[in-house]
């Protein structure tokens, strides 16, 4: 039963003692919200490098729809003409 009512007191009452952490303010100018708000740009339709505006559009196609024809010699850099460099 004290096992009981510490647990319980460390679960309940301590926490209300504890200080607010507070978190970086991230506002959509931030490189990784921008990032993020281009990847949900793209979709998986089928696309030649010539039609692709950027290498991250290409490194989606590649990664996250499979479109392997966009990697043609294999060595994980799609649309050469526009990435220089592995996804």
């Amino acid at each position: 039963m004290r096992v009981a009512a510490i647990v319980l007191f460390s679960v309940i009452v301590l926490p209300a003692f504890a200080e607010p952490v507070m978190s970086p303010r991230i506002t959509t100018d931030h490189p990784l919200v921008q990032r993020f708000l281009n990847v949900q740009s793209y979709d998986c339709s089928r696309k030649t490098c010539s039609q692709i505006r950027s290498c991250d559009e290409a490194c989606h196609k590649l990664m996250v729809c499979g479109h392997r024809r966009r990697d043609g010699d294999g060595d994980g850099i799609p649309c050469e003409n526009l990435c220089s460099r592995r996804c």
